[in-house]
């Protein structure tokens, strides 16, 4: 029994839920960086929020929120457009839509119109953590 208990206390350590209490600190700066980014490109101009799905996992943290708009799709596609390229930010197209990547970050965008949908997620690897 002592073995097993020991056996589970190292695969817990040595698996994403150890990593993650061992570097909270760092995991804590990558959901402050991700909240400040969300922040300053994700939510679309005169909006006002209407749904959070937003969740935390371990070392995951997903910003899913939902806006209400009163521009148009294309309005909001220049606006998005603009402003991500203009920062640097990649855009990527694909058959589930357009989303924006810049270091270790990616935004999707998802026009439920009058409801816009974006997302910010960390792509980037944990760097052995």
């Amino acid at each position: 029994m002592k073995y097993v208990i020991m056996l589970i206390f190292m695969l817990f350590i040595f698996e994403g839920i150890g990593q993650a209490i061992f570097h909270n600190d760092v995991y804590d700066a990558r959901k402050q960086e991700e909240l400040s980014a969300f922040q300053e490109y994700a939510i679309p101009p005169n909006s006002i929020e209407v749904g959070d799905d937003s969740y935390e996992k371990f070392k995951t943290i997903a910003i899913i929120k939902k806006y209400q708009v009163t521009q148009s799709q294309e309005e909001l596609e220049k606006y998005y457009e603009e402003k991500m390229t203009l920062s640097g930010w990649e855009k990527i197209e694909n058959k589930e839509g357009v989303h924006y990547r810049k270091d270790d970050f990616a935004i999707f965008i998802e026009y439920r119109m009058p409801i816009v949908e974006v997302c910010l997620l960390y792509i980037g690897d944990d760097k052995g953590m």
